[in-house]
């Protein structure tokens, strides 16, 4: 993945991450039954998908196998993190 695609992705993460509190009653009210941790990660990481495949449409250039696999490994970091959140 090219740097600046992959410090753009983890930002954005931070970001939502920190703004978590602000979205908890959305999920609260959309999502009743789910666990928060699972539906706090969803959101996130469904979030951060777009602005991942934006990123490259900018650039003109379609994400390879390996850049998808390097947003899973990112996204996964995030899921310990939220993880911590809700513990």
């Amino acid at each position: 993945m090219h740097e600046e695609i992959s410090e753009h992705i983890k930002k954005h993460m931070d970001l939502l991450l920190g703004q978590t509190k602000s979205y908890l009653p959305f999920i609260k009210t959309a999502f009743p039954s789910w666990n928060l941790t699972d539906a706090c990660f969803s959101l996130i990481v469904g979030n951060a998908f777009s602005v991942f495949l934006s990123q490259y449409t900018m650039r003109l250039i379609s994400p390879t196998d390996q850049d998808l696999v390097e947003f899973g490994q990112i996204s996964s970091q995030y899921r310990e993190k939220i993880q911590k959140l809700f513990s």
